[in-house]
């Protein structure tokens, strides 16, 4: 026997009808009440879930569109079973089609009234269950759009934070000028830039891109403005000019051992460099950065040497320092690994060959460049791309 609720609803004016249909009823153990038409259920019926409600077919023709309609939606309400009578009978299957429980025929024994209770109580069941997925299914919505509009306010505070610890941009100090764009992928971005003019002679700069996406990944950015800000910060209070002629010796292996420290799981890749604009010396040095940094001079692009590993994964590890000379006029520029996604090529060195080709004669700007690689014509860009652009007599 089934675990339904409540007296089964007879709904129909045939009084001899739903008489019968109560004795029957009541034979198997089961209450009744009854309501004239549809229209009355809602007072009479008190868990739709539960309680079966019995329509006498008679009073519930299907022969029009609108009433096929308005059986459709009592069958979504309310656990409906149909009583045909013999003028009925060939209606069976358009009955199960709009989507009653169950039908009972003319005559039904007591042993197949209760196969239709037992089946209404079944799909009962299976209601609830559907009924209390949705609910917690629309409590679970309504719990991740609060913690989307959360993680969304959150993202939008972190943006305002790494915008406000981004140098100036442009920088000019004599004839040298230095600037920097970023397009994050998401809100906040593992790209970052770093530069400052040192004791009216050096340019100290730094481009990192830091392992993965988003808030973890911006927070190391943070970490390494402050890392880098702190070592700077020493050299300039101290005027210490040889230090600075060194750098920037020393400053990835600092970063490296800081980041082990902190057992964030995150690696960055970086250039790190210092210009001494009196001798026009760059000392750089590659922690795995992609695309080597490029150097622009007399119409020509081409990829600087230095190699080395990320930091933030190999203890004890070393990263040569490079110098080169400096031309009267150039511009050199950094790339994040995000730009290869602008490029039309598949291979790695097709589009190192197309992208010498695009800076070699469209360098002198920030926004000369963005134009020649089409960063500001990307929309929803699967990586961060950014940019840094030194340029000297231009």
């Amino acid at each position: 026997m089934s675990k339904l609720e409540g007296p089964v609803i007879l709904v129909g004016d045939d009084a001899a009808g739903l008489k019968q249909l109560a004795a029957d009823f009541h034979a198997v153990g089961s209450k009744t009440l009854t309501a004239e038409d549809a229209g009355a259920l809602d007072s009479a019926c008190h868990d739709p879930l539960n309680q079966p409600v019995v329509l006498l077919a008679a009073n519930n023709p299907i022969d029009s569109a609108e009433q096929r309609a308005n059986l459709r939606q009592l069958c979504e309400d309310y656990l409906v079973v149909v009583a045909l009578d013999d003028t009925h009978g060939d209606q069976v299957a358009d009955f199960f089609r709009l989507g009653v429980a169950d039908v009972l025929t003319a005559n039904s024994s007591a042993q197949a009234l209760e196969q239709t209770l037992e089946r209404v109580g079944n799909l009962a069941e299976t209601r609830q269950r559907v009924s209390a997925y949705s609910a917690e299914l629309e409590k679970t919505n309504v719990e991740l759009q609060e913690s989307l509009r959360l993680l969304k306010q959150d993202q939008l505070a972190g943006l305002e934070v790494q915008k406000s610890l981004m140098p100036e941009s442009p920088l000019a100090f004599g004839d040298y000028e230095i600037s920097h764009s970023i397009t994050p992928s998401l809100y906040l971005s593992g790209d970052f830039v770093g530069y400052n003019f040192v004791l009216d002679r050096y340019l100290l700069f730094y481009f990192a891109d830091v392992s993965g996406h988003g808030a973890s990944s911006a927070f190391v950015t943070v970490l390494l403005r402050f890392m880098i800000g702190r070592v700077i910060r020493r050299h300039m209070l101290e005027h210490d000019y040889v230090a600075l002629a060194q750098a920037p010796e020393g400053l990835v292996e600092y970063i490296n051992n800081q980041l082990l420290a902190t057992g964030l799981g995150k690696h960055l890749t970086i250039v790190a460099g210092s210009l001494d604009t009196e001798t026009r010396q760059l000392r750089y040095v590659v922690g795995a950065q992609q695309p080597q940094p490029i150097l622009i001079s007399g119409g020509k692009a081409k990829f600087l040497p230095g190699k080395g590993k990320p930091a933030g994964i190999f203890e004890d590890a070393s990263w040569v320092v490079e110098q080169i000379h400096l031309p009267e006029r150039f511009a050199l520029v950094l790339l994040s690994d995000g730009v290869y996604d602008l490029l039309p090529n598949k291979e790695i060195e097709n589009k190192e060959r197309t992208l010498l080709r695009y800076l070699s004669t469209s360098s002198g700007n920030i926004d000369q460049l963005k134009e020649a690689l089409f960063i500001d014509y990307i929309e929803d860009p699967q990586d961060d791309i950014s940019v840094l652009l030194l340029t000297g007599g231009m």
